[in-house]
């Protein structure tokens, strides 16, 4: 493009513009060339410097092969009329004529033309078209018939690509030679593993930093490496035991991730954020190990989820089973029983009000309190039935007279009128 000629142009061409280049340029003057068409290309600026680095460029044969793939070629009659209309700014008809027929310029200038238009999808059909008929021809066009290519002119393109950074992968959906697929798939199988790699790297830089940096690395793990996922399933069968090993680690570290973060967090929702990890692990997982650790994981956190509240109410569920730990360290007595149902009764009723009296939750949380409850009435009226002293002044004493019994009758009484009063207390739960 810098010199101003087609890539098959013969050399005497490339020297007579090189001469003109440089009288305009000593003297500070623009030159311009008929293929530099602003309609469609860009401003290009030339420099004694930059046509010196150009024309340098082309010294070795493989380097014009390499350099004409992305250029236009003039071989036909045909394409002198086409580069008229192209010059002059009608370039659909000029890709009209070149479309007429199938041959090494005609293929070679629609290639050129859609990677202009950024079409790359459109240029890698003509450029299999190009390379599986007219290969040799091509060569002998840029650099004569005494020279062959070391590399196949297919593969030297993609690797040009390549090393572009253009993405190749959406080439594969597209192209119908089995051999350029392969190529393209052993090209990006090795990057897209190093970007798996340095993905789970990063992931596990995150342990030891506390719940929170486990659950944000393994949403990133998880997010950031599915499109990559997915491009690798397309270059490797699931069988195959690069993406096997890979995909186990990557499935183990979001395990991980998601491991650690419940085993450390206090938030009321932790396990539900946790569980959106682990599924996700068990879907990619591979290898029977792996997805058997999956697969123990879910089902743990399954159960755990069963048995949470809803997140509407979990403050009031909290509340009413820190009543309960303390109501469990008291004495088996009725005071403690009634202050306990005094103490939830509002949480419930906060409870009833927001999931409705027939949810499951409200319902079991109800019934084990009054069941907490009703053990130390019993536990307490069988006690004072049972005893055979009486208490009188703190201390202990045998019931041996008739006044003893009496005391013990009427203390039998107050604990059972004390334990019908709860009774009605409970009756008011659910």
């Amino acid at each position: 493009r810098y010199l101003g000629v087609y890539s098959n142009s013969p050399t005497k061409e490339r020297v007579a513009n090189k001469g003109k280049m440089n009288a305009f340029l000593k003297v500070g003057k623009p030159v311009s060339f008929p293929l530099d068409i602003p309609a469609l290309l860009p401003t290009i600026e030339r420099t004694v410097e930059t046509v010196a680095h150009a024309e340098s460029e082309l010294t070795l044969p493989m380097d014009q092969i390499r350099f004409a793939q992305f250029w236009w070629m003039n071989t036909t009659p045909l394409d002198k009329i086409a580069f008229n209309h192209l010059t002059s700014g009608n370039i659909e008809m000029a890709k009209t004529i070149w479309e007429k027929k199938n041959n090494v310029s005609s293929l070679q200038n629609r290639f050129v033309l859609s990677v202009i238009n950024n079409d790359l999808n459109e240029a890698i059909k003509y450029a299999e078209s190009l390379y599986t008929s007219f290969s040799d021809e091509f060569i002998s066009s840029v650099i004569g018939d005494n020279i062959a290519a070391s590399t196949p002119l297919w593969q030297m393109l993609i690797d040009s690509l390549v090393n572009e950074k253009v993405d190749i992968l959406p080439f594969m959906d597209i192209l119908e030679n089995e051999e350029w697929k392969n190529y393209i798939s052993e090209k990006t199988i090795l990057p897209l593993i190093d970007a798996l790699t340095h993905a789970i790297d990063s992931a596990k830089s995150s342990r030891g930093e506390g719940p929170v940096s486990r659950l944000k690395a393994g949403q990133k793990l998880m997010s950031s490496t599915k499109s990559t996922l997915t491009q690798l399933r397309k270059c490797l069968k699931k069988s195959d035991i690069r993406y096997q090993t890979i995909v186990d680690k990557l499935a183990t570290e979001i395990l991980q991730c998601g491991i650690d973060y419940y085993n450390d967090s206090d938030d009321d929702d932790c396990a539900t954020k946790a569980m959106k990890l682990q599924k996700y692990a068990l879907t990619i997982a591979v290898g029977n190990m792996t997805k058997q650790r999956c697969k123990e994981n879910v089902d743990i956190l399954q159960k755990v989820i069963d048995e949470l509240p809803p997140m509407s109410v979990i403050s009031q569920y909290r509340a009413i089973h820190e009543e309960l730990r303390k109501y469990c360290k008291l004495p088996d007595k009725i005071s403690y029983a009634v202050a306990l149902l005094n103490a939830t009764k509002p949480h419930l009723e906060t409870m009833k009000s927001i999931i409705g009296i027939s949810d499951k939750t409200y319902l079991q949380l109800s019934t084990l309190v009054v069941n907490n409850a009703l053990h130390n009435l019993i536990e307490e009226v069988n006690r004072v039935q049972q005893e055979e002293t009486i208490e009188i002044g703190g201390q202990q004493f045998p019931i041996s007279v008739l006044g003893d019994r009496d005391r013990k009758l009427n203390a039998i009484k107050s604990t059972l009128r004390e334990a019908w009063k709860a009774i009605l207390l409970m009756d008011k739960f659910d």
